[in-house]
């Protein structure tokens, strides 16, 4: 079985939007994705010459293969989406020779690669379209060698999902992920076919918007392999009656200690607590065409709503709110219910006030401060 550890920490390191450059290697050859926020600035490794040929034109003399498609797409008869669709296709052929060799190499470099003076590329999309496609080559297989891992969501999983635009059964997929179900149960219960949804996954996988968790079977002797230390296992063991009642009669204790701790502090600090703390929910629901109807409406209006993810109100699911604004009081808030954009009311819900963790904030939405 090939250790698919170094393309899931390609994957990680394309979701944190690092900036820099990705060496991949493999046994006859190599490339260099030079990366800024999420996008590929230049590419060394893959003879720029191939693309004047791939396009029947001349040679631009350039090293670097995305200037030569910069280049070419200047050229009459040419426009610069069949020049960066044909450096896409060669990108992408060089990640799969890597992605489908058991001997590939990853070297990751940070820094703050020179940006591209005209058009770039999603390196996200680029590997997602690759693994989608590929029918012959075997990334699924190299990506999700064991089928029975565990796949659960990033932190920024929506953030990264929704540009993709994928269709609505991906959406109905993804949406059913909820980090207790390994890729054969969630392509074996899955109405679509268990082989595009496998591919779905391992797309996913590979651009880090899904964390694999290897479950490993209890033993009696202790397993001293060596454990990769960024990735997290899990271990599934049946366990005597008395230790789990005895284990959930220590757990009240500790978490009614802790609430009545957490709840005489709230109160102390919530007076003192500055900056974002409060959005407006223009939608919500726990549903995946739910979830699919707010992806929408993020991904027309990036720079007005937010997908916020809550718990069901019977603790045993996932539901999202779509969120509109960022204001440092509940009164604030509460005063501009009203001025929600027309084009993202929804008949029949009715506009309310939320409070924001942390985590929730965006940079990308504007702040109210009054």
């Amino acid at each position: 079985m090939h250790d698919p550890r170094l393309i899931w920490r390609l994957g990680r390191w394309i979701a944190r939007r690092d900036n820099g450059a990705a060496r991949l290697a493999w046994s006859d050859g190599e490339v260099v994705l030079r990366i800024h926020d999420g996008r590929i600035h230049s590419v060394g490794g893959i003879d720029a010459d191939r693309l004047g040929a791939h396009l029947d034109v001349d040679a631009t003399g350039h090293e670097d293969l995305l200037e030569a498609a910069r280049s070419l797409a200047r050229l009459p008869g040419l426009t610069e989406t069949q020049a960066l669709g044909a450096a896409k296709e060669l990108i992408q052929e060089a990640v799969l020779e890597w992605i489908a060799d058991p001997d590939r190499e990853l070297e990751l470099v940070e820094g703050e690669p020179d940006e591209a003076a005209g058009a770039t590329i999603s390196v996200t999309h680029a590997i997602v379209e690759l693994v989608l496609s590929d029918t012959r080559r075997g990334a699924t297989e190299a990506i999700l060698p064991d089928r029975g891992v565990l796949l659960r969501r990033t932190s920024n999983f929506l953030e990264l999902y929704a540009p993709l635009r994928l269709s609505e059964e991906a959406d109905l997929i993804v949406a059913k992920i909820t980090g207790q179900r390994t890729v054969d149960e969630i392509s074996g219960h899955s109405p679509h076919g268990a082989e595009e949804v496998r591919r779905l996954l391992a797309a996913l996988v590979a651009t880090g918007m899904l964390e694999p968790i290897p479950v490993v079977a209890a033993t009696t002797e202790p397993d001293t392999a060596s454990v990769d230390d960024d990735i997290e296992t899990v271990t599934r063991r049946r366990l005597p009656v008395w230790w789990v009642l005895a284990a959930v009669a220590a757990l009240l204790i500790v978490v009614a200690a802790v609430t009545a701790w957490w709840m005489s502090r709230s109160r102390v600090e919530a007076s003192t607590t500055a900056g974002v703390a409060w959005g407006v929910v223009v939608d919500m629901g726990c549903e995946p065409q739910e979830l699919q109807r707010m992806l929408r409406a993020r991904a027309r209006n990036p720079a007005a709503v937010e997908i916020v993810t809550t718990g069901s109100d019977d603790g045993t699911g996932e539901c999202w709110r779509l969120v509109w604004g960022r204001f440092a009081t509940q009164a604030a808030a509460d005063d501009a219910r009203d001025d929600v954009p027309t084009y993202l009311r929804r008949d029949g819900f009715e506009p309310h006030s939320v409070e924001l963790s942390e985590s929730d904030t965006s940079p990308d939405l504007p702040v109210d401060t009054d």
